[in-house]
């Protein structure tokens, strides 16, 4: 019987390969590819020049329609757009649309007024395609990130949704920035912004910040990724936003919901794609 091989640490993908490594070798071909012939593809430019996780990136892979220089170049964007990972991506776009959908009605339902809030909207395309579902007005909502080309990107999705937004530019981790928010929400939204940084004492720390300036009895929507299956394809071959090896830090769910629960919320609902990659997450206060 073989043993399945265990993925490589984070701190494993930290380190480089020693030169005599094959897979020194391998990878290092692979990134030489992706930086010449790969850049026919429209996605590959735009990871190269913003990060792959970036929030220009993100929106890239929403839009899901291959681009690129010569049929070549949209033939490897075609393949680009399709990958394991992307796809798990737009599935959980799916997911958090579902789930931002049955929270909101849920309040309207209650007559209970809804002040959404999502501390890292990237382009705000699902908050958005959510929003011009209901009557304008009815739900306030702000829109934030600390990328001013997201920022851009959200108005300009927002004015053509015809949709109503406070969008800005802010800090989802600095407090003054989150206590600036009025009213409460009581509805928040943090997609995809844990998972790309690798610091566990700030995220523990965030749920913390989070429960603070939620509205009693608010609900919390967050996203988790507890596995990835190309974790070190990415780490050795494709740069982050910071200009650094996008390193993931993978963390379970049962650790994610430990710190959730230190923070003081419970009542938890997990979604999770068909491949187990990501996941969707509804949380109430415990007031």
């Amino acid at each position: 019987m073989l043993l399945q091989k265990s993925p490589p640490t984070y701190e494993q993908l930290l380190r480089p390969l020693s030169v005599w490594n094959p897979k020194a070798w391998y990878y290092g071909l692979m990134n030489l590819s992706l930086k010449t012939i790969g850049k026919l593809s429209k996605g590959v430019q735009i990871g190269f020049q913003y990060g792959f996780d970036s929030g220009v990136m993100l929106e890239y892979v929403y839009y899901n329609k291959p681009n690129g220089i010569t049929p070549l170049g949209m033939l490897i964007d075609w393949f680009y757009l399709n990958s394991q990972g992307w796809r798990g991506i737009r599935e959980r776009s799916l997911l958090m649309k579902t789930t931002l959908r049955r929270v909101l009605q849920s309040y309207q339902q209650q007559n209970i007024p809804c002040h959404l809030l999502d501390v890292a909207c990237g382009g705000g395309r699902y908050d958005l395609e959510v929003l011009r579902e209901f009557e304008t007005n009815a739900i306030a909502a702000t829109l934030r990130d600390y990328k001013l080309e997201n920022v851009t990107k959200a108005d300009q999705l927002a004015t053509q949704f015809g949709v109503t937004a406070q969008i800005e530019q802010a800090d989802a981790f600095n407090d003054e920035d989150l206590e600036r928010v009025q009213p409460s929400p009581n509805v928040i939204i943090v997609s995809g912004l844990h998972e790309i940084l690798p610091n566990d004492a700030l995220i523990k720390h965030h749920f913390q910040q989070l429960y603070r300036i939620l509205d009693s009895s608010g609900t919390l929507i967050f996203t988790i990724q507890p596995q990835h299956p190309q974790l070190e394809m990415i780490a050795r071959t494709l740069p982050a936003h910071t200009g650094l090896p996008w390193v993931m830090r993978v963390r379970s769910w049962e650790l994610i919901r430990q710190w959730a629960e230190a923070a003081g919320f419970d009542d938890f609902q997990v979604v999770m794609e068909s491949n187990g990659i990501f996941g969707v997450v509804t949380a109430e206060k415990n007031s």
